[in-house]
């Protein structure tokens, strides 16, 4: 069921120590009904949940892959992503086509969310994540909202009208929204509007965040001189891009770290491995497209990838 290709990557790019392999899971090799996939995240369980954009929900749970969709569950959509994982093992995501809802996965039960469930008239969802106190947080095109266990409320930030493509929060409370207008900081209560006029931005659509100690990694969505990644350390900028870098492409999609303290980055041309600040591109195939990561899970030193060909195990 499963293809062991370290012999194949490791010709790829040479990053990957001998002590590493990855296995890839696709349809040729397994029951998956889809193997583009949009989204993974691991339960506490240890079950692989991947979203797909035209059959719904798969459950992985290390020997079967399972099919989740309208006719056997309560994912009345097609299209699965966001999804995230809770600090107390709940499962959220976001499916549509047709109709946009939140749902919850308890271990035993599904709960689903419409709009009038939230105080919300429609319903988007593109990034989920949680703050220290267990609060879960779902943006997209229709502001933040907030669940805290039992009630909803919206965010109260200063930007409206915007498409929120990412967010993360740190210990401190630190907030960063990225959207396809900017990126806004939340720091000590206070909010920030950062654009490419105010600010050292390189580009206007951020895509991907991620609070490092006290760094702020920000991924932007493309372009073709700049994009790529900016690290803001203490207000000081460092930029990363295909010109004095060896990062792969400019889109970066979804930015993680593991256990080892080592960040792992999505991109449309593979991922990227950064250590210290020294970025390694990661390649899996050969050819234009061939390469698109779209979401990246970590379950202690293991590395989930979901990409436009499959599912992929990096074990170090």
């Amino acid at each position: 069921m499963k293809i062991i290709f370290t012999a194949l990557i490791y010709c790829l790019f040479a990053n990957l120590s001998f002590s590493q392999s990855a296995e890839l899971y696709d349809k040729n090799n397994t029951e998956m009904v889809d193997d583009y996939l949009w989204a993974v995240s691991v339960d506490k369980q240890g079950n692989k949940w991947l979203g797909t954009g035209d059959y719904g929900l798969i459950k992985f749970d290390g020997s079967e892959f399972t099919n989740l969709n309208e006719e056997n569950s309560e994912i009345k959509g097609i299209f699965v992503s966001p999804i995230f994982t809770d600090s107390k093992g709940n499962v959220w995501l976001n499916f549509s086509k047709p109709n946009h809802r939140i749902a919850k996965f308890d271990g035993k039960n599904w709960e689903v969310f419409k709009e009038n469930d939230l105080p919300t008239s429609q319903i988007n969802v593109i990034s989920i994540i949680e703050d220290i106190d267990g609060n879960v947080y779902f943006g997209g095109a229709n502001g933040v909202l907030i669940f805290d266990g039992k009630k909803w409320k919206s965010l109260d930030f200063p930007s409206k009208g915007i498409i929120i493509r990412t967010m993360d929060i740190d210990e401190k409370g630190n907030f960063a929204i990225g959207h396809n207008s900017g990126l806004i900081l939340r720091k000590n209560g206070v909010w920030k509007k950062l654009t490419k006029d105010n600010s050292d931005l390189q580009l206007s659509v951020v895509r991907a965040v991620k609070f490092v100690n006290d760094k702020l990694l920000v991924g932007y969505g493309g372009g073709m001189g700049n994009g790529g990644l900016s690290i803001i350390e203490n207000d000081k900028w460092t930029h990363f891009n295909k010109t004095n870098s060896k990062i792969p492409d400019h889109m970066v999609r979804d930015i993680e770290i593991d256990n080892n303290g080592t960040i792992w980055m999505a991109t449309n041309n593979g991922m990227i491995k950064m250590v210290n600040d020294k970025i390694e591109p990661i390649y899996f195939r050969e050819g234009m497209y061939k390469n698109t990561v779209l979401d990246i899970e970590t379950e202690g030193s293991i590395i989930w990838v979901a990409t436009n060909f499959g599912l992929i195990k990096i074990t170090q």
